[in-house]
């Protein structure tokens, strides 16, 4: 009936294995928990259960293959008719969590793609992580109402979505997304470019995973600069990404080369106030918007 699909990398997969797996099996329904560690870095946490269940496959690659091929990877070696994407550092808000979503698929069996939803929990904020837990509340922990008010492709993150296996294959992950960021945007555009409709259910996972503000910065950067690549190269669109909307506004008025260079002299200066008790999240779509003008003005002079 239904494949559960994790990727691992970098993470402790044990707290989710254990809730979903004990959902599962109470269910008393046909299915499978596949984990593919992505080439961690790490020395992590014997995988427990794996060994003791055969409807738990463990796999490791043996290069890292990326946050898309990883997750195509998955679909490949599942047999099941649905799959269920969940990322490592989650766990389920409710405890009827997998009942919530196999019966969506007994009493909506014509669906294709379904988000559940994503919350953070605020005993997980520190004095460490104020930018990232302030971002997941105001920007990714969108209530049931609110998503739907929204565009639905550009609420979609693939850290919580039920997806029928033969709608995926249609689409898939782009398989030239290599570096870190957008995959979840570029899938979104592709499933809205093939008509595949995106259904919203209130169905939460809580995201554990909350980065301190050091880390956040650099992955922010990170997906930035795969941001202007995947935009070079036509994979993404502005339609799906606010930020790629503003910064057409300011490349066709000329003014990317001023907004670069005032990165240039603020940015450290910035990088301090959104690392502080108090970040600005204002300030932070404007640091973005303000590193991605001095990216393209980087890569205009390397073109030279």
């Amino acid at each position: 009936m239904i494949s559960i699909l994790i990727p691992v990398y970098n993470l402790d997969v044990n707290p989710l294995l254990e809730t979903v797996f004990i959902q599962a099996s109470a269910l008393k329904i046909e299915f499978e928990i596949i984990i593919i560690d992505d080439c961690s870095t790490e020395d992590l946490p014997e995988v427990k259960l794996w060994n003791e269940h055969e409807n738990i496959r463990r796999f490791k690659a043996e290069t890292n293959q990326g946050r898309s091929n990883i997750r195509n990877l998955l679909v490949e070696k599942a047999q099941y008719s649905w799959v269920l994407f969940l990322d490592a550092d989650t766990l389920p808000y409710k405890k009827k969590f997998i009942a919530n979503y196999i019966d969506l698929i007994k009493s909506k069996p014509n669906e294709s793609v379904v988000f559940g939803g994503l919350t953070y929990d605020e005993n997980d904020l520190t004095i460490d992580n104020t930018l990232r837990y302030r971002y997941g509340i105001k920007r990714e922990s969108k209530s049931l109402n609110q998503r739907m008010r929204r565009h639905p492709y550009t609420a979609l993150l693939f850290s919580n979505t039920l997806v029928k296996k033969e709608v995926f294959n249609k689409v898939r992950f782009n398989p030239s997304i290599i570096k870190y960021g957008h995959e979840d945007a570029v899938m979104a555009w592709d499933l809205y470019k093939n008509n595949i409709a995106i259904r919203h259910v209130d169905n939460r996972v809580i995201h554990k995973g909350v980065e301190n503000n050091e880390l956040f910065l650099y992955k922010t950067k990170l997906a930035i600069e795969n941001l202007l690549s995947l935009y070079n190269k036509g994979i993404i669109n502005k339609n799906i990404n606010k930020l790629l909307r503003y910064y057409e506004r300011i490349n066709g008025l000329q003014l990317c080369g001023v907004i670069a260079k005032t990165y240039e002299k603020q940015h450290q200066s910035w990088e301090l106030k959104l690392m502080g008790n108090s970040p600005s999240l204002l300030l932070f779509d404007w640091y973005r918007l303000c590193y991605l003008c001095y990216l393209n003005e980087n890569l205009k002079q390397l073109k030279k």
